[in-house]
């Protein structure tokens, strides 16, 4: 019996982290480590140095090193054997997904002396996928919306998913119901229309549950992306969240983008006669902070960011909503989330994230009778290591007032 118990528990482990591994939410470092002829150098330790410590490798036979399950960020390459100077490798960015190459020669050591190269190349020459990667870095310092679905625009191939809304973009000619959107390894997407997150074919999109401040890389894959991603004939978004490192940090901001500053909008006029928008205001405030709670081994990470987005109406003369004027619909989202990092070793790690929302739309009773506001939430739970839960959001019903109930799976 203990036999059969201990088999059960050896095949579901191994069952764990096959899905485990297929998740696309940290990146690798690999190399080869040559002599001054080109020949395999084996025995030389090989360090890699990031914002959560160090992590120790030991070249085989060929000359070869691999560094798996890395966050995303910049790193410091050390190779070092009696003999032969050390040589660095700064600046080598991982990605989201990617492999990144570093080969390394090591000299005859003369007296005392250091090698050190500036960057690594960034191509990863084992995928076949196309895309780009945006990271938080490059997005702060772009003008790019607050939502995480507005950076996907920065990427060649993307382009308006049209009446499906801004936060459904179209890719490689695709509708904007056809991508897949996938955070911290959780498929996102949702199951009734294809959208990202939470999506009400009257309102469109009503979040989902990603702060923007929340979001370290962005991944567009546009063409050629792996086996493991499905249920896609547009492109695949794969997103990975912010986590903690050895030094404790935070922020606080702000941002508001008033319909005073807006150009006039273009009125579109129809035989049946159109609603028109005449402003919009957006503007939200929050904090995050993260840090060590373990040096080295356990890190976490937290942020809230409320938001506030005002959308004026019009209807046409001719029709009887005219008499309303301007009509605002009002859209109040709390986004939340928490992230805790294990690094057991150089070989396994977890991840737990925690993001959702709570989004309450408020529309004049005059144009949806006696539905006056109703909250969708969109809560997500998920672990990523040795086995993955996912809690997602029910299908929110737009004429109810709340979501109608939660589901959960267990991905095994």
């Amino acid at each position: 019996m203990n036999k059969r118990v201990r088999a059960i528990i050896a095949a579901v482990a191994w069952s764990i982290a096959a899905i485990a591994a297929a998740q696309d939410t940290t990146g690798t470092i690999a190399g080869r480590v040559l002599d001054a002829q080109n020949l395999a150098v084996p025995g030389v330790t090989v360090t890699a140095t990031g914002a959560q410590g160090t992590k120790t490798a030991v070249t085989d036979g060929d000359g070869r090193f691999t560094f798996p399950f890395l966050t995303p960020s910049a790193y410091t390459v050390h190779a070092e054997l009696d003999g032969f100077a050390p040589v660095d490798r700064t600046n080598v960015q991982v990605q989201l997904g990617q492999t990144t190459q570093v080969s390394m020669t090591l000299q005859l050591a003369s007296l005392s002396e250091t090698v050190q190269v500036s960057a690594a190349p960034l191509i990863d020459t084992t995928s076949t996928t196309i895309g780009a990667t945006l990271d938080s870095a490059s997005l702060a310092r772009l003008p790019v919306g607050r939502r995480f679905s507005d950076t996907l625009y920065l990427a060649p191939g993307v382009s308006t998913g049209g009446s499906v809304g801004v936060a459904n973009p179209s890719v490689e000619g695709s509708s904007g119901l056809e991508n897949q959107y996938v955070v911290d390894g959780v498929n996102i997407t949702n199951g009734g229309y294809g959208a990202l997150g939470s999506y009400s074919i009257v309102f469109g999109s009503l979040g989902n549950g990603t702060p923007f401040d929340f979001v370290q890389e962005v991944q567009v894959k546009t063409g050629g992306y792996e086996a493991e991603f499905g249920q896609a004939t547009g492109g695949v978004i794969n997103v990975v969240t912010k986590s903690g490192t050895n030094q404790l940090q935070g922020s606080v901001f702000g941002y508001a983008r008033p319909s005073g500053l807006e150009s006039s909008y273009t009125k579109v006029q129809s035989a049946e006669g159109t609603v028109n928008t005449t402003a919009s205001q957006l503007s939200d405030a929050g904090a995050a902070v993260g840090g060590p709670v373990l040096r080295n081994h356990l890190f976490f990470f937290g942020a809230i960011d409320p938001q506030w987005q005002t959308t004026s109406f019009v209807a046409p003369d001719s029709f009887p909503l005219a008499s309303l004027g301007s009509v605002d619909r009002t859209r109040q989202v709390t986004n939340y989330a928490a992230k805790a990092t294990w690094q057991i070793n150089g070989s396994h790690r977890v991840d737990a994230s925690f993001f959702g929302d709570l989004i309450h739309r408020k529309i004049p009773k005059e144009l949806f009778g006696l539905m006056t506001s109703f909250e969708a939430r969109n809560d997500r739970f998920a672990v990523i290591g040795d086995f993955t839960y996912l809690h997602e959001p029910g299908d929110t019903d737009p004429g109810s007032r709340k979501d109608p109930g939660a589901r959960g799976r267990t991905s095994l």
